[in-house]
């Protein structure tokens, strides 16, 4: 009994491990695990004994731009592969109107040539077409058709000239095109969908619909070719040039097998990996400031109803009186008092009461004037002794001196002074250090890109004044898109250097690491110089005078540009 059930298990654990195979050889195709597509190609070129001068190849994903080539500027025979570009050439002529399918050319219908050129492979009626784009000379019909190939007609190397020769780089620009632009080359595709349906690239490859246009060409050499759309999940371009291969069917028959097993391979490896990637990405977002309000001053603003807010010329001045002013109107009233006192009058009792207004006078303002020249007061001028205290018609202090102060303590990041000075709020966000890395990086980047220029003469009315103002700061949605993109670069490099099990877990999806990996690098890339993620800030400041100061309004403007949201 218990050798039975030893027997049962192994035999169940060899089950289980067979039914598993499966599963790892479609994980790790030995084919494509780990293997660049030359280094595919070349496995392929060795397994059935192709020389290096006896193919060309040409690869393209239409939906990512891969692209690869063997020997892609060598020069092949093309056989009647030339008969794609050929009638790409006259359906642009339908596309734009200058024929139509029924157009007669050489006693036939286009409906007719382009079929039985592409679809029959008929010489006679290519003849025909590349007489007609000719003008009856072939090597006018090769310069016509050179912008499809990719190439300058006038600086094409000369070989393009030569019979039909084409290269793999330009079959797949002419396929490109072809597929890029179908519009403008009606039929094309449909022909090619019906030429051919059990040779050549559609030998035995049935998963797929195929566009292809083959060609086949024997004098001491065979060259036997095919190009083609092939509809995988995403549609890839391919083309093959043979010469002199005795095994040139195989060939054809698996290079079309083995692109279409790549290109499956490649978006099974990278569409989970780009889902978990963009999933990570998705949620990656720097840190925004959050602000507390408070009731601002109660000052009424000017109704709709008031007058205009006055233009600079037409403002009320705003008056800051320097210490050496002081100084000049006391000397003056000291010598009202010297005048009153000693001067000539006949009524004594109004000059005993002139001296005695001229000397307190003099010495109240001698007083301010001290008191400003002292250097143990800090800012200078007392807001108790303001201009607007002492002397009423001169108007408020110029707001411009004490807004310096305001801006100067943002950049000194002295936010007690910064807040100070702000109505209506207690708090932008930018005094407590976070504990989190990448905030705390956001924080210092956008503290240190704080500068300030004061644009013109501030503009005052009443209690009210106005000052435009230029604040460059750091904008923390530019960062974060830089972020994310540059995140995604080191992603796709991150991709290109590990092996798929380094990268993803069993479910197919990046592994936590690999992602966190391309985010921290991108971050310190990013912020390694914030500087390009600087904005430049111009606005309007809306300025409050009240209990002997100026105060700054905090609206939206100001907010958003000192807190990095523009």
């Amino acid at each position: 009994m218990k050798l039975l059930k030893t027997m049962l298990s192994a035999a169940l654990l060899v089950c289980v491990l067979l039914s598993l195979a499966p599963v790892a050889c479609a994980e790790d195709d030995p084919r494509f695990a780990g293997k660049s597509w030359d280094e595919v190609v070349a496995d392929f070129n060795a397994r059935l004994g192709i020389g290096e001068r006896n193919v060309g190849y040409g690869y393209r994903n239409t939906v990512t731009g891969e692209e690869h080539f063997f020997n892609a500027d060598q020069y092949m025979v093309s056989a009647s592969m030339y008969k794609v570009p050929l009638n790409m050439a006259v359906a642009e002529k339908v596309y734009e109107g200058e024929i139509s399918f029924e157009t007669q050319i050489g006693g036939l219908t286009y409906k007719q040539l382009q079929e039985g050129s592409i679809i029959h492979s008929d010489n006679e009626y290519a003849r025909v077409l590349w007489m007609y784009i000719g003008h009856g000379n072939y090597r006018s019909y090769r310069r016509y058709i050179a912008p499809l190939m990719g190439e300058d007609a006038d600086t094409v190397d000369p070989q393009y000239y030569v019979n039909n020769f084409f290269t793999p780089r330009q079959m797949i620009h002419c396929l490109t095109e072809l597929y890029d632009n179908q519009e403008r080359y009606p039929g094309v595709i449909d022909c090619m969908k019906q030429a051919e349906p059990s040779e050549y690239f559609r030998r035995s490859e049935s998963r797929f619909e195929i566009a292809h246009k083959y060609g086949y060409w024997e004098d001491q050499t065979l060259h036997m070719n095919d190009c083609a759309i092939v509809y995988t999940d995403e549609p890839i371009l391919i083309v093959c040039f043979t010469d002199g291969l005795h095994n040139a069917y195989q060939v054809l028959a698996e290079f079309c097998t083995l692109m279409c097993d790549y290109a499956q391979y490649e978006l099974a490896h990278r569409k989970p990996a780009e889902g978990a990637a963009a999933l990570a990405l998705r949620d990656l977002k720097l840190p925004r400031l959050s602000a507390q309000k408070e009731p601002g001053l109660s000052v009424p603003e000017p109704t709709p109803t008031a007058a205009p807010s006055p233009t600079p010329e037409a403002a009320v001045p705003a008056v800051a009186v320097p210490p050496l002013v002081w100084i000049g109107i006391a000397l003056l009233f000291g010598l009202l008092f010297v005048f009153s006192a000693f001067g000539r009058h006949r009524l004594r009792r109004k000059r005993l009461l002139a001296s005695v207004l001229s000397l307190l006078l003099a010495l109240g303002v001698g007083g301010i004037a001290v008191m400003n020249l002292s250097p143990s007061v800090e800012g200078g001028l007392l807001p108790a002794m303001s201009v607007s205290t002492v002397l009423p018609f001169l108007g408020h202090p110029d707001p411009q001196e004490p807004l310096m102060g305001f801006f100067d303590a943002l950049e000194l990041e002295n936010y007690q002074q910064f807040y100070a000075m702000l109505d209506g709020y207690s708090s932008l966000g930018l005094e407590t250090p976070p504990e989190d890395s990448l905030e705390a990086l956001t924080l210092d980047a956008l503290q240190k890109s704080y500068s300030y220029r004061l644009e013109g003469e501030s503009r005052v009315e009443g209690d009210l004044g106005e000052q435009e103002v230029y604040l460059r700061s750091l904008s923390i949605p530019a960062a974060e898109q830089a972020l994310r993109e540059c995140a995604a670069a080191e992603l796709e490099r991150i991709t290109e250097e590990r092996s798929y099990p380094e990268l993803c877990d069993e479910n197919g999806f990046y592994r936590p690491e690999i992602v966190q990996e391309a985010i921290s690098a991108a971050t310190n890339d990013v912020f390694s110089d914030a500087s390009a993620f600087y904005r430049d800030h111009t606005f309007t400041l809306r300025l409050i005078y009240s209990e002997g100061g100026w105060f700054v309004r905090g609206d939206d403007a100001l907010v958003d540009a000192v807190q990095g949201n523009g």
